[in-house]
């Protein structure tokens, strides 16, 4: 069956507006650098600049979505402070920062569990980023405004110079794992004198691809409390070089990969693929080098290109069951942890287990260990150590976001600098 792709405006939805918001229900959304899902969102919009990561001039926003037919759906463009709040700005976030320009495909045949997968680039020719900072894509059903789900994209002018040191260190783990933690510093300098010291407050250092885990070093938000066991500082004078540190990091393990691209091991039959051979605890040990976080779906054919419902197994031999719940964070869930990614402990098999559709690709995961609360949804207490492990041998790589406070238009979060390393990178 041949792909087929529409690039819809509002004006044509028309023929649709009679669609309930609960018949379209997105299934997964992501964003990546340009067309290469590899990238960081990262969107360049400095003249000129030349950046010390691979920022693009544009992001793509993917998302699957269930309906009966092509839903009519906009995405805004939300401006946040430095920490993801909405920061409220109606001169950065206004009527125009909205886009109904979504390329569409049709599911594969033997789909059952998406029927669209729609596509946005952004900036596009109804909508531009005009300011720097985080901004939040939000979709919404256009009918009824409802939000249908959200993702994260950062926009960089660059104005100053970021050196990334990436240092060992150490920390006391809960469980019985290897101490070493990292230490995250962040120079921030420039040859220019034209911002101001004080404006400079904050740098955030993220595990790539891992966008909804912030390491906050601040001067101005605080009350935002950085994981436990870690501690920041902040040193310096801008513009000679003011310094953003983190330590105690655990440095966590090399991600497990899943690779689903091979459909003899991983046919479409409707039913759960039971995973070859359960996983076992890893004590900080790997054999196979990851993709920094990434899922990888380029190398899937169009056709074949569907979610199979999968069901993950962990041994927790040796030792006992865990005495917190345990879950699993990877790119096929945005490294997202909630209810729905919990798994379940069989007394009979002596393992824990869970089925969930993911997407056909390279994927990479970990498992975590920690406390939900039933009540309201949440997951304290995150770890990765249990069954994971720990070790700076990994590939894993960061990257840190430089935060001025800019004045102009009502005061915003901008970002002026961005760099990444890892512990192979001195």
């Amino acid at each position: 069956m041949k792909l087929v792709t529409l690039v819809i405006v509002a004006a044509l939805l028309a023929p649709w507006t009679e669609l309930a918001a609960s018949d379209a229900s997105l299934r997964f959304i992501r964003s990546y650098g340009a067309d290469n899902e590899q990238l960081p969102p990262v969107v360049l919009i400095s003249e000129g600049a030349l950046p010390e990561i691979s920022a693009s001039a544009y992001a793509t926003v993917e998302f699957d979505i269930q309906s009966p037919v092509i839903p009519n759906l906009y995405a805004r463009l939300i401006h946040c402070s430095a920490d993801w709040n909405d920061d409220g700005n109606s001169f950065l976030t206004d009527i125009t920062t909205r886009t109904t320009i979504i390329s569409w495909s049709l599911a594969p045949q033997a789909s059952t569990y998406y029927s669209y997968r729609g596509k946005i680039r952004i900036p596009n020719p109804q909508i531009a980023i005009r300011f720097s900072g985080n901004w939040k894509v939000k979709v919404f059903d256009m009918d009824t405004d409802e939000l249908l789900g959200e993702t994260r994209i950062f926009a960089v002018d660059y104005k100053a110079r970021t050196d990334f040191n990436f240092m060992t260190d150490f920390y006391e783990p809960t469980a019985r794992v290897s101490s070493i933690a990292l230490t995250l510093e962040a120079v921030v300098s420039s040859e220019s004198s034209r911002l101001m010291d004080p404006f400079l407050h904050t740098v955030t250092f993220y595990r790539n691809h891992r966008w909804g885990e912030p390491f906050i070093v601040s001067t101005k938000y605080l009350d935002q409390v950085t994981p436990y066991g870690t501690s920041g500082s902040i040193a310096g004078i801008y513009p000679a070089g003011k310094v953003f540190r983190i330590s105690r990091i655990p440095a966590q393990n090399e991600y497990r990969v899943l690779d689903m691209t091979n459909l003899g091991l991983f046919p479409y039959t409707g039913k759960p693929v039971r995973l070859p051979l359960s996983d076992l605890r890893r004590n900080g040990s790997f054999f196979e080098q990851a993709n920094d976080g990434a899922m990888i779906t380029a190398m899937v054919q169009p056709l074949d290109d569907i979610y199979v419902p999968v069901e993950f197994l962990l041994d927790p031999q040796p030792g006992s069951p865990s005495v917190n719940d345990v879950f699993i964070a990877g790119s096929f869930n945005n490294w997202t942890l909630d209810r729905s990614w919990m798994m379940s402990y069989d007394e009979k098999l002596r393992l824990y287990r869970l089925r969930q559709w993911v997407r056909r690709g390279r994927h990479n995961y970990l498992y975590a260990t920690g406390s939900l609360n039933i009540d309201d949804g949440t997951i304290h207490d995150i770890s990765f150590e249990e069954f994971e492990g720990n070790t700076a041998s990994n590939t894993n790589s960061y990257i840190a976001f430089v935060y001025y406070r800019v004045l102009d238009y009502g005061g915003y979060d901008a970002i002026i600098s961005v760099a990444a390393s890892n512990i192979y990178k001195r």
